[in-house]
């Protein structure tokens, strides 16, 4: 029912009814009557929800049961944090992507299925170091992590999410791999999320088919996944570069912010990264953290990195097929989720760029 989705796409970006009736030019009661079904809104009324949300009228009014939807991977602690609305309108997200790279000519890429069961800590660092191999990298800091997966033909997708979310995986033959992360989260935890998603890609494909939700402790799955990030983000070699005048000692807090903004990797995960290298000890590595905690709470740390002023991959494609004339503008503009003008705007700045 449209009054049902209505109210699940409002919550779900975290307006209250009288937010989007400010938006949508009714009052409050007439968004509360929508909700109850005690009436109904308007095509012109529907756009305009449409338009605030950034939600396809079809998916207000009804998914299309035929569309094909990848099998969702969930990181979130949380099993039913996204309703089946959320996930109809973040499966669009994906198919409106791949349906732009088909557009274009660019063919999906993903690194070779490498199943493990359980936890193989060895083999981790292993697939980590080949895995870094197949991104053209050796030891040195990612950078913008976002970029460089999108670089090899990842489908990376910024979205605001619950904040208990930190982002989730989605995977078919057709489409490849789909990434999507919390644009809410700083950047070192958006990086630090894409890995240990891109984790999963890798160790649990075969999975896909019967998407389970990662929400039991002690879960071998996410603690290899959790683990390949890190390894990804600080390999072996480098940090023990970084770190090899301080084995056994307390980690400054001027070094460890000095790590996270070279290896956009957050001051935590280098504490566990070091930990499990046996670079500290145990103890060690749960006073400093215990430090941070009492220091900065559950969810901060000294050090901020940027957003990085990149493109990204999905914008490059839609302006491609933009200049090619695959697309119409108001297309364009459906799929990146932005106003028409601001579409054009963008187009003219990228065209100029090319041109310089």
């Amino acid at each position: 029912m449209t009054s049902n989705r209505i109210q699940a796409y409002r919550d779900h970006f975290g307006l209250t009814q009288a937010e989007l009736a400010d938006q949508v030019a009714v009052t409050r009661q007439t968004i509360a009557a929508w909700e109850r079904g005690d009436r109904s809104p308007s095509l012109v009324q529907l756009t305009r929800i449409s338009r605030v949300l950034g939600v396809p009228v079809d998916l207000l009014i009804g998914p299309d049961e035929a569309q094909q939807e990848p099998a969702l991977l969930f990181r979130a602690d949380k099993p039913r944090v996204l309703s089946a609305d959320a996930r109809s309108f973040l499966s669009r997200l994906a198919q409106d992507y791949a349906a732009i790279e088909r557009l274009v000519g660019e063919i999906p890429s993903l690194p070779e299925s490498r199943p493990i069961e359980g936890y193989d800590f060895f083999s981790i660092e292993r697939i980590a170091n080949e895995i870094r191999d197949w991104l053209g990298v050796e030891d040195a800091p990612l950078g913008d992590v976002l970029t460089l997966l999108e670089g090899k033909g990842l489908k990376i997708i910024k979205h605001h999410l619950p904040g208990s979310i930190s982002g989730f995986s989605a995977y078919t033959q057709s489409w490849g791999g789909v990434i999507f992360v919390n644009a809410e989260h700083p950047p070192e935890r958006q990086y630090f999320t894409a890995m240990h998603e891109l984790a999963h890609l890798v160790f649990h494909r075969q999975e896909y088919d019967r998407p389970f939700e990662r929400s039991r402790r002690g879960d071998p799955r996410e603690k290899a996944a959790n683990h390949f990030a890190g390894a990804m983000l600080l390999p072996r070699t480098a940090i023990e570069q970084e770190l090899h005048g301080y084995q056994k000692r307390w980690l400054p807090e001027p070094l460890l912010v000095d790590i996270k903004k070279r290896y956009g990797v957050s001051v935590r995960t280098v504490l566990v990264r070091a930990r499990d290298l046996e670079l500290i000890t145990k103890t060690q590595c749960g006073q400093q953290l215990g430090m941070l905690l009492k220091q900065y709470g559950a969810e901060g740390e000294p050090g901020e990195l940027q957003e990085p002023n990149t493109l990204a991959r999905l914008e490059r494609l839609v302006f491609t097929a933009l200049v090619q004339e695959r697309i119409t503008t108001s297309r364009a503009a459906e799929v990146l989720h932005r106003p028409l003008m601001e579409v054009r705007t963008e187009l003219g700045r990228w065209l100029d760029g090319a041109a310089a």
